[in-house]
């Protein structure tokens, strides 16, 4: 079920202690304060730093990150036990896209494709719109109200197991309950169990995709989870294991980066007043926005890569044994891609952002996200004239899963 690399971890050599930069990658400061590391670190050479006792690289110029997420010869996704990443097993082994190299990589990525065709993705438009205007009416007769846990979140439940999966109502609490316990996992100690709580919800969301694949396969249906099935069962039986790997990564992965992603957005556009007037004077600008929005504030500030090949980048040794952190927000801050990175302005249209990641690693459901996160934040900015922090001076508190920056809570008002 696992698919970790169960091979010693190679030893390293004596490291240079002047690579070293003395940081928690993971921490609260670093989530808080990204924005500010990342322009620091994109204009050095890779840098080394500790992770659970173990020796880790950062790549952050925007260059060598596309070339790291597209060369896997070098930069392995397949997990290897031992080297210090046992706080991002999230799913207890399962075979994960994110987790595979080509070509299982391709065979898995292809069952996901055919839930987001155009022709899906679209029709999905009108019921997203209908499901915002609901809770933004919800929301106004509140006048204050958190946008993480009251809008954003609730929303993606609707939208995801909703619309996307159309799965009812009562079977929501399942997979929000494993969602919310995803976290803890970065929690357990190396080698320590994992807690009570995650278990119980992970075997509960398990035992449903079970259920479900006989159940489509008696009565196949038209949805995304048919579409999945229906895209194995052509070359072979889905097993349990790699539905319930592709329906989690799915929902997991969409609900946390829209909602993260809305939230942000809106934080950002509120603490610049100037860019938002710009913004609300001119509503075809909003695209282009959220693309410099979900630049300067990327949900993963990381995805990590084994590495299995020697090499030297900008004079920084990278040897086999180590895990590298590829810093997609530190690319989005690249000073050769953008100019001016840590200006925030939402008429910079920016190309070749990699929040969404790169080439065969870039995110199958981009463009549902896109879509969901432009019906949230316009249906704010646009239909709430006096929206305004509630406590502009509020710090924001981040959770999320170690690499996310999810913010716990955001305040907002309707005066």
């Amino acid at each position: 079920m696992s698919a970790a690399v169960l091979s010693a971890k190679p030893a390293l050599p004596r490291l240079d202690p002047s690579r070293f930069i003395d940081i928690d990658l993971f921490g609260q400061d670093m989530k808080a304060n990204a924005p500010a590391y990342f322009a620091d670190w994109v204009t050095r050479p890779p840098f080394y730093t500790m992770v659970q006792g173990h020796a880790h690289v950062v790549i952050c110029q925007h260059e060598h990150v596309q070339w790291a997420l597209k060369n896997h010869e070098t930069f392995s996704t397949v997990p290897r036990a031992g080297w210090g990443t046992d706080l991002f097993d999230y799913f207890n082994g399962l075979p994960l896209i994110v987790d595979l190299d080509p070509p299982e990589h391709s065979r898995m990525r292809r069952l996901m494709q055919p839930g987001f065709a155009p022709n899906r993705v679209a029709r999905l438009k009108p019921m997203i719109d209908a499901v915002v205007d609901e809770l933004a009416s919800e929301i106004a007769a509140k006048r204050q109200f958190d946008m993480v846990t009251e809008f954003a979140g609730p929303l993606m439940y609707r939208i995801l197991l909703g619309l996307v999966f159309e799965f009812p109502p009562e079977t929501w609490p399942l997979f929000i309950n494993l969602s919310n316990a995803l976290e803890l996992v970065a929690t357990v100690p190396p080698g320590a169990p994992k807690p009570d709580s995650y278990m119980a919800a992970f075997a509960a969301v398990h035992a449903f995709c079970g259920e479900l694949i006989e159940e489509r396969r008696v009565k196949p249906k038209d949805d995304l989870v048919g579409s999945v099935i229906a895209a194995h069962d052509e070359q072979g039986r889905i097993t349990t294991e790699e539905l319930f790997s592709v329906l989690i990564q799915l929902f997991t992965a969409g609900l946390g980066t829209v909602t993260a992603t809305s939230s942000n957005a809106v934080l950002r556009l509120l603490r610049h007043p100037d860019q938002l007037a710009r913004l609300r004077a001119d509503p075809s600008l909003l695209n282009v926005a959220l693309e410099e929005c979900m630049r300067v504030d990327c949900l993963g500030n990381f995805r990590h890569r084994y590495v299995v090949s020697e090499k030297v980048i900008e004079g920084t040794p990278i040897y086999p044994g180590m895990v590298a952190h590829l810093a997609l927000g530190g690319a989005n801050y690249d000073p050769l891609r953008f100019a001016d990175p840590t200006r925030f302005d939402i008429t910079r249209d920016p190309r070749d952002i990699l929040t969404f990641g790169f080439g065969p690693h870039l995110c199958p459901g981009n463009n549902l996200a896109r879509m969901a996160t432009r019906a949230i934040v316009g249906r704010l900015i646009f239909g709430f004239p006096t929206l305004r922090l509630t406590d502009p001076a509020e710090t924001i508190v981040y959770g999320g899963m170690p690499t996310e920056r999810f913010p716990t809570r955001i305040n907002l008002s309707i005066a």
